[in-house]
């Protein structure tokens, strides 16, 4: 069955930024929006909900979106137009169309195809589970860029209009920083691109820096459109690189209702103390948590939501934070050079923990779980 819990249409009195990156000549002084809600049937299965949906990927060149279900090592197929749970896929663990015992990421690729990383490195399978190829990193001698060795890969994606590629982040907790490496497909060269120049990744990592008695900040890498962005947590800054000019372009920009980052938090044993730690991350977060950029063809812009969170004192069993008691959601709009247009709270918007988000004809689909169902609060800009 498909539920539509409810509907909110909202009329804006807004005015622009005097701080913007270009000027815009399109008028935002009466801004719509409307909120629903919706569910996927799953057809009496049980979908994997685990982790915020982040081994999750919808595929607009299938139309599909697709999940990795950690219980029994499969692909939900699930069609976001019929709000229903399609199919299905097994995937082995182990042999010549093994994935691995543990999937890290999901990219669709389009043509029934998935790009998946796990403990053996990144690899494109067919949704009925056969292995099509293999990508090996380690391959690459140091004289071409070979990972060094204090580093490790994280958040391995491909973009399916550049499948020459393969892109992935490069931590070095020995000297605090993240870098986007980009591998050929002929596995004989590894570049290395600077996306952190102003040492964000070292700036917001709360504990001992000189050993791995840290906790570090997310640092976001997607595939929109013809793109890879970077982006950080608690700086609005990000990195837009294009395979096809071999470009790395830096966004920065003033917005009218966020700060451009967190204050950095330096009360406190942040070395020794978790508690003080937890106190750090908390206001970190109570602050802003900056999330991804995502592309929507109908629109042609990008979208980025933003996150304030307010905690109580009070722990829910093996939680590291307090229980969150409201959480403060705002829109960023970027034009297709990533020119900031305009940016507003969203009232309505009733969430206690960010979760993964993605644009889909003229909306952004934002995943909720709602007492172990799949659902998606959908926010439509007119």
């Amino acid at each position: 069955m498909k539920f539509l819990f409810f509907t909110v249409s909202v009329f804006i009195l807004f005015s622009c930024g005097a701080k913007k990156q270009e000027k815009s000549t399109e008028d935002f002084s009466n801004i719509t929006f409307s909120i629903d809600t919706v569910m996927i049937d799953s057809k009496e299965q049980i979908l994997y909900l685990e982790e915020d949906l982040i081994r999750s990927d919808y595929c607009l060149q299938d139309g599909f979106l697709y999940n990795f279900n950690g219980f029994d090592h499969s692909i939900e197929k699930i069609d976001l137009d019929r709000l229903e749970l399609v199919e299905k896929f097994p995937l082995e663990k182990e042999g010549p169309n093994g994935t691995g015992f543990y999937i890290f990421g999901l990219t669709g690729i389009g043509g029934g195809k998935l790009f998946l990383t796990s403990e053996t490195g990144g690899s494109i399978f067919s949704l009925e589970g056969k292995l099509l190829r293999k990508y090996d990193w380690s391959k690459v001698t140091p004289a071409n860029g070979g990972i060094a060795e204090d580093e490790y890969l994280q958040q391995h994606i491909m973009n399916p209009n550049f499948d020459e590629f393969v892109f992935a982040l490069a931590m070095d907790q020995v000297l605090n920083k993240v870098s986007l490496k980009k591998l050929s497909a002929d596995e004989k060269l590894i570049s290395n691109y600077r996306i952190d120049p102003n040492e964000n990744f070292k700036k917001f990592t709360l504990g001992d820096l000189t050993t791995f008695n840290k906790w570090i900040p997310r640092v976001f890498i997607g595939s929109q459109h013809d793109r890879i962005i970077v982006s950080h947590e608690f700086s609005n800054d990000f990195y837009v690189y294009s395979p096809e000019t071999d470009l790395l372009q830096t966004v920065s920009y003033f917005p009218s209702l966020t700060p451009n980052m967190v204050t950095v938090a330096a009360e406190g044993d942040l070395i020794n103390s978790i508690d003080d730690r937890i106190l750090a991350l908390e206001s970190y977060l109570g602050q802003v948590s900056f999330g991804q950029l995502v592309w929507d063809t109908q629109t042609r812009k990008y979208y980025r939501l933003s996150f304030s969170s307010k905690f109580n004192d009070k722990k829910r069993e093996k939680r590291l934070l307090h229980e969150t008691v409201n959480v403060k959601v705002f829109l960023t709009v970027f034009d297709e050079q990533f020119n900031f247009i305009y940016e507003f709270e969203i009232p309505d918007l009733k969430i206690l923990s960010p979760s993964k988000y993605f644009a889909k004809d003229g909306k952004l689909w934002v995943y909720q779980n709602f007492s172990d169902e799949l659902g998606f609060v959908r926010i439509g800009i007119n």
